[in-house]
C-alpha cells in the first residue's frame, strides 16, 4: 500500500524535523501503523472530510517522526530488552502498555490526531 503521506507535505506543510533515516520509508511505516491502529479504515485520504485528511496525515507525520527519535527502522522491527533487573530494582517493558508491550511503538501524538476525529474507535457504547 502507498503511504498516506508525501515527503513535501511533512517537511512543507508538517514542517517535521529533520529525520535521520531515509523519509520515504518512515512514512511508509508510518502510514502502516496508523492503518493498524484504525482497523484498516483507510484505503487513503482523498474521500475523507477535509478535517480529517488533515488529522490522518499530521498522525501519519507524528509517527514517522515517532520512529526516527526512538531508535529509527532499524530499532521498530527488533523486540529489544522485554525486561532487566538491577539488584531489587527490576523493570518489564511491557508492563507501561497493558502489558502487551505493542503500544511501545505508537506516537502519542499520532493517537491523539487520530482520537479527535473518532478513527480510533472500536465500538460498542
Amino acid at each position: 500500500m502507498a503511504s498516506l503521506v508525501d515527503e513535501s507535505y511533512y517537511r512543507d506543510v508538517y514542517k517535521g524535523v529533520e529525520v535521520y533515516d531515509d523519509l520515504p520509508t518512515l512514512l511508509d511505516r508510518a502510514s502502516d501503523i496508523v492503518r493498524q491502529h484504525t482497523l484498516y479504515r483507510l484505503d487513503g485520504v482523498d474521500g475523507l472530510p477535509f478535517f480529517m485528511q488533515e488529522n490522518v496525515r499530521k498522525a501519519v507525520c507524528a509517527q514517522a517522526e515517532f520512529i526516527d527519535q526512538n531508535g529509527g527502522l532499524e530499532a521498530l522491527n527488533s523486540a529489544g530488552t522485554a525486561s532487566f533487573s538491577i539488584g531489587k530494582f527490576s523493570m518489564s517493558a511491557g508492563s507501561a502498555g497493558g502489558g502487551s508491550g505493542r503500544s511501545l511503538a505508537a506516537s502519542p501524538l499520532m493517537l491523539s490526531y487520530l482520537e479527535a476525529v473518532g478513527l480510533l474507535y472500536r465500538g460498542g457504547v
